[in-house]
């Protein structure tokens, strides 16, 4: 079963001009047959009437006979009185006579001949012609009447794919715009211009993403009300752990120490909550500026430069590019820590992790590329859901790389997360932001 819309209306269309240009040909066909058959009687009709006067009398009385053309007509003149022809261009063809007046179809020689008679008080003049000679002509005037068919009815066709293809050019920008419609580009699609036809289906989909939207703000307003509501306890619930720790016995300073170390990564989840309810919030144009990608990658690597260096994890750059994107560097700024954060947590001691910039397809790519235990291959696909955890040995909130995912997608980029292919472990996480001048 066909799928495409576009083909079955092409196919039904161009079904539908070969069944009316087949019915065209074969009435045209059969209508110019007729027409010359009338035509070929009416030239016998008109060369009998001429032979009632004194043309007839021009015609030789013994002509020699065999010497007339196939395809032309042959005349003979009656008298009256005599059972002899008069007058005849073919003496060796016995014309019966006594044929009716008018046209008549007889066999004379063992030929098919078509004969008009005309018969008046002295004379009886009858004109023939072969039927295979008028078949012949009949056909060949005909058969000339379906080429305008056969060429027509493929340019025809032609013509409708090019309609066709035209008509759909506005469904193409449709489907563009609907799938650049995300989490971080939720506009409604525009009604201006637009089909008839395609009115409730576009009104539907706006409906749609109206809700959507409704739906999302919603999530993000209550993520961002949760994170800042936990954020002033669990700061007061820090700060009342650091008074007392001079006053926890030296038997208890393990479990407190614990305590405090669950009370830092509350606090680190709350964060994480509220940089992803900025990094889902619409994106503020006015607010966007010329930043210098190399700059960022540079900051974010100073930020995690004293724990790689107290874990031996060398920390580098390999290729920078300079290039600059047009976005809030506080979201850039963001996206490229949580990566450089990431590979810094899941490389052993004594590891590498380098960094580089490229330029591809008007592209800024930053990759961070580490030397840790990499991915299963079937967890790649979920590394960037909220709250995923591939190695729950390694503490974290499972929120960084969906925080990069969705400041890429805001800017019009994208992230990617990969296994390493040149024979080392670890991973490659990729995100790429459009290029500025």
């Amino acid at each position: 079963m066909i799928k495409s819309l576009r083909t079955q209306l092409v196919l039904a269309l161009c079904i539908v001009v070969s069944i009316v240009g087949v019915v065209q040909g074969l009435s045209s066909y059969q209508l110019s047959k007729a027409g010359l058959s009338a035509l070929l009687d009416l030239r016998l009709e008109q060369v009998a009437s001429r032979m009632r006067g004194g043309l007839g009398d021009a015609l030789p009385s013994i002509a020699e006979r065999g010497s007339q053309p196939e395809r032309d007509i042959v005349i003979t003149i009656w008298r009256v009185d005599s059972d002899d022809p008069f007058r005849s261009t073919e003496p060796s063809l016995p014309l019966p006579r006594d044929a009716q007046s008018g046209f008549s179809s007889q066999t004379v020689n063992g030929e098919q001949w078509r004969i008009y008679t005309l018969r008046d008080l002295e004379r009886v003049i009858q004109v023939a012609q072969r039927s295979s000679v008028r078949h012949e002509l009949i056909e060949e005037s005909a058969v000339g009447t379906l080429w305008p068919i056969l060429i027509l009815v493929p340019l025809v066709c032609a013509a409708v794919m090019v309609v066709v293809h035209f008509a759909f050019r506005q469904l193409n920008r449709l489907g563009a715009q609907v799938r650049a419609i995300d989490a971080a580009h939720l506009q409604a699609l525009p009604t201006s211009g637009v089909p008839i036809e395609l009115r409730p289906f576009i009104d539907s989909i706006n409906r749609m993403i109206e809700r959507l939207a409704k739906s999302m703000e919603s999530e993000r307003k209550f993520i961002s009300d949760a994170a800042h509501e936990l954020r002033t306890p669990l700061t007061a619930l820090q700060l009342q752990a650091d008074n007392l720790q001079r006053d926890i016995v030296p038997g208890n300073q393990e479990r407190f120490q614990e305590l405090r170390r669950g009370i830092a990564r509350s606090g680190a989840m709350i964060a994480q909550l509220l940089r992803l309810a900025r990094a889902d919030a619409s994106l503020q144009r006015e607010a966007m500026t010329r930043v210098d990608v190399s700059e960022v990658v540079v900051a974010a690597v100073a930020e995690v430069l004293p724990i790689a260096m107290k874990r031996n994890i060398d920390i580098g750059a390999e290729e920078m590019a300079s290039a600059y994107v047009k976005a809030i560097e506080a979201d850039l700024g963001i996206a490229v820590r949580n990566l450089v954060s990431n590979a810094i947590r899941y490389t052993p001691d004594g590891g590498t992790v380098d960094l580089r910039t490229e330029l591809r397809n008007q592209m800024v790519w930053i990759e961070v590329i580490d030397s840790g235990p990499g991915i299963a291959p079937d967890l790649l696909p979920r590394v960037f859901d909220r709250f995923f955890r591939a190695n729950t040995e390694i503490e974290g909130s499972g929120l960084g790389l969906s925080i990069v995912q969705a400041i890429t997608a805001k800017y019009g980029g994208g992230a990617s997360l990969r296994n390493r292919d040149d024979g080392h472990s670890g991973i490659v996480a990729s995100i790429g932001f459009p290029r500025v001048e």
